[in-house]
Parts: structure tokens; C-alpha cells; sequence
């Protein structure tokens, strides 16, 4: 079998959202003042000569699953390549533009989602003509401190978002674990220097909540890589499963500790040059919450009482809309002894702890708000804990039985990726 050898191409462009566009966030609506920090699309391609795939990150908080999927299409008809090798990626950050139906939130931007699209083909065809030799490598840093399960246990066994009112002398302990693992991948070009470094880790990029468009976490931690390697080195934030995790500390804190553990990381990993590919994608329709009665009122009442008119006005979207499952898709990227899992939506980290222990890859990085957000996608028992997350809404959709469904469906396409 004739041996492969890697080329990677990389590229960025800055997206342009419009001062006075409307900042996504859920209850917490604002027309942005000013720019914190801008925004970008960044892809990396990668080709061992008979296979090519394209990673794309987007300073975003979510898009719509049809969205996504034109921007694959077009990308892929502009770099030529299948739409299925293209996977993308959103941040998460709450101060861009709304892209993605959020509770409480405005409208979608079709006006910027159309730029954004249009902006993802760019940038996978810039990258795609850059490709040149290179190596890839992946390792990790544990950071236990840096992260927190945000769903909390009360005495009676259910589940309260932390950053709800807590009850006093209730909490008992966070409902699930959390995922320490920086996981980086490392591309080195021909010479042996780094050209990317993609990070991926599970806790929720919620930060900003004024009036200023920003991306928060990728671009501090981007500004942080710079200055610490003395030079521009492309830095593409692959979030996590973040459903139910959050970080603990301030932006600026997290930033740093992200940031010297991307580059601690960077100088210990090893690169191969020689790399074979794989691509595998699985569509699906997941199991829709019941939305035929206000079955959380009681809930919501309990633990967020200001806003049961908003989630009563969703229920009635719903039923507009009567949809009677979820389409979406799990994709998956192998990268030699390495591979890249994309789930949609914001899934807990249960699902990517899952696909990590059952994977037959040496590392496996799990990136969720992959290829369309369809909310929160929770486990079993979060449905029977209630709160927040399991409130049926747009940005809320995905039923009982569908995280896991997802999950194993992901770990299958690993199997077939690993045998090929």
C-alpha cells in the first residue's frame, strides 16, 4: 500500500456583523454599541493525496442546521469537495449576531447568516490553495480546576441551573461530571514549525452579556497563543460537549489558563508527516420533545418564574411549526490514530465522555454545535431531574433517547472509520 503523506492549508477571514444588529443570548437581547474584539471564520484542509477534509470554526453562537448545510454545499462546490468533508464548528459566544433561534431572542439575521455562509466557502478555498507539506500530532492537558458541571442537585432530587436562583440549604451535588481534557491537535508545516492548533475542551463559551460584539474565549486565547509564540499562529477553538459545563474564573482567567496550556501542550507533541484520512457521516431524525401541553409549567414556576410567558410563547412556536422529530447529522474525520467527531447542538458531556471511552482511536477529540444547533441535547436522567436544559423550546428540541442515540451512532462511524 502506497504510503500517504500530509499537506495542510490554513486561512482566516473576518466576519462583518453590522454595528446595530441584535446580540444573541438567551432573555438578554441587545443591539450591539461597539466591537470588543472581531469576529472570524478560520479553516484548516487537510489532504493525504486521496482524501481531502475541511475544519471550520466560526466566531458564532450556533446556526441552523439548513443554514450550515448551505455553507457546507457551497464550500464544497467552490474548494471541490464533498459536502460530508466539511465539518463546522460555531463558538458559542452570546455577543454576535443571531444566527440560531435562542428563548427570548430575536429573529434569526438572514442578512448575516447569508454573509457567514458565503464567508465559510472563502475560507475553505483559500486554505485548500495553501496546502503544503506537513505533520499532525495530538496531546493534552488535564484542567480540572478550570471547569464546573453547572446542573445542580437539590434534596429532592431534582436539578437546578446554576446560574438560576439556587435555593438555600438545597443543593446537594452537581448532577454529572465534567470533562478535564484540553485536547489539542498540532499542524507543523515541512520545517517542523507549528502552523494551527486546534483546542478543543467542554465547558460553555458564555461570557460577554453587554453591548459590545466579541468572541470571547478563541479570541483572547488566540491574542494570548500570539504573544507567547511571537508570532501569528492560527488557533481554531473546537468547543466541546458544553451543555451542562461551564468554567469557573473570569474571561481573562480562563483565557490564560487555556492559553498556557495550548502552548505547554503545542511543545510536547510529536507530528507525523505521515497521515491517512477518513470521512463518515451518519443522517438522523431524533425524537422531538412533547410539545402538545405545557408540560413544565409547574417547573418553571419553581425554578425561574419571569419566565414562563417566554417559554409558554415558544411551546406556541412549537405547535406552529409541529414538527414531528429532529433531523441531524453525527460526522466523523479520521486523522490517522487521531479522529474528530462533530455532534450538533449543545450536548451534555455525558455523550462525549462515551464516545472518548468507546473510540478505538488513540485520542479522540468531540466537539459539539457541529454542522447546525438544535439546543440542548440532554440525558435521560436530566429529562427526569427537569430544569432549565429540558425545557421544550425552539433552541430546545431534541427528545428523550436522542443523546444517546446520537452518541452511539457516533461511536459506530469511529468503528467503520477505524477498520477502513
Amino acid at each position: 500500500m502506497r504510503e500517504r503523506y500530509l499537506k495542510a492549508g490554513v486561512a482566516e477571514q473576518q466576519l462583518d456583523p453590522t454595528l446595530g444588529s441584535t446580540l444573541v443570548a438567551e432573555f438578554n437581547c441587545r443591539e450591539s454599541a461597539s466591537v470588543r474584539t472581531p469576529l472570524w471564520a478560520k479553516a484548516v484542509v487537510l489532504s493525504d493525496g486521496e482524501m481531502t477534509l475541511a475544519v471550520v470554526t466560526l466566531d458564532a453562537y450556533g446556526l441552523r442546521p439548513e443554514a450550515a448545510e448551505r455553507a457546507r454545499e457551497l464550500a464544497g462546490r467552490q474548494a471541490r469537495l464533498s459536502p460530508e468533508r466539511v465539518m463546522l464548528v460555531c463558538s458559542g459566544t452570546r455577543a454576535a449576531p443571531c444566527t440560531t433561534p435562542v428563548v427570548g431572542g430575536p429573529e434569526v439575521d438572514q442578512e448575516y447568516t447569508g454573509h457567514m455562509v458565503q464567508k465559510v466557502a472563502q475560507v475553505v478555498a483559500q486554505a485548500k490553495q495553501e496546502l503544503q507539506p506537513a505533520s499532525l500530532g495530538s496531546h493534552l492537558a488535564r484542567l480540572p480546576h478550570l471547569v464546573y458541571n453547572h446542573r445542580l442537585l437539590t434534596r429532592n432530587q431534582k436539578a437546578i441551573t446554576s446560574w438560576l436562583r439556587v435555593p438555600k440549604d438545597e443543593v446537594l451535588e452537581p448532577e454529572g461530571p465534567v470533562d478535564p481534557d484540553l485536547r489539542l491537535l498540532v499542524v507543523r508545516d515541512g520545517s517542523g514549525f507549528p502552523m494551527a492548533l486546534l483546542w478543543n475542551f467542554a465547558a460553555d463559551n458564555r461570557f460577554s452579556q453587554d453591548e459590545a460584539i466579541s468572541a470571547d474565549l478563541p479570541h483572547l486565547v488566540q491574542e494570548q497563543v500570539d504573544e507567547r509564540s511571537g508570532k501569528h499562529l492560527p488557533t481554531l477553538y473546537l468547543a466541546g460537549c458544553t451543555g451542562n459545563t461551564s468554567f469557573h474564573g473570569s474571561l481573562e482567567q480562563v483565557a490564560d489558563a487555556c492559553a498556557s496550556a495550548v502552548m505547554a501542550v503545542q511543545l510536547e507533541t510529536p507530528c507525523d508527516p505521515s497521515i491517512k484520512l477518513g470521512c463518515l457521516e451518519e443522517r438522523m431524525v431524533l425524537p422531538i420533545r412533547d410539545y402538545a401541553e405545557f408540560w413544565s409549567q409547574w417547573d418553571i414556576q419553581l425554578k425561574y418564574p419571569e419566565a414562563e410567558p417566554v417559554f409558554a410563547h415558544e411551546l406556541e412556536l412549537l405547535k406552529q411549526q409541529g414538527a414531528h422529530g429532529v433531523p441531524a447529522n453525527v460526522q466523523a474525520f479520521r486523522l490517522g490514530r487521531f479522529c474528530v467527531v462533530g455532534l450538533p447542538g449543545m450536548p451534555f458531556v455525558e455523550f462525549a465522555l462515551q464516545v472518548k471511552t468507546d473510540s478505538p482511536f488513540a485520542a479522540t477529540l468531540v466537539s459539539g454545535n457541529a454542522n447546525g444547533h438544535v439546543g440542548h441535547v440532554i440525558t435521560w436522567s436530566a429529562f427526569a431531574h427537569e430544569g432549565f436544559e429540558s425545557w421544550p423550546a425552539r433552541s430546545a428540541v431534541v427528545g428523550p433517547g436522542g443523546g444517546e442515540f446520537m452518541a452511539s451512532q457516533a461511536v459506530s462511524l469511529l468503528h467503520r472509520l477505524w477498520r477502513a
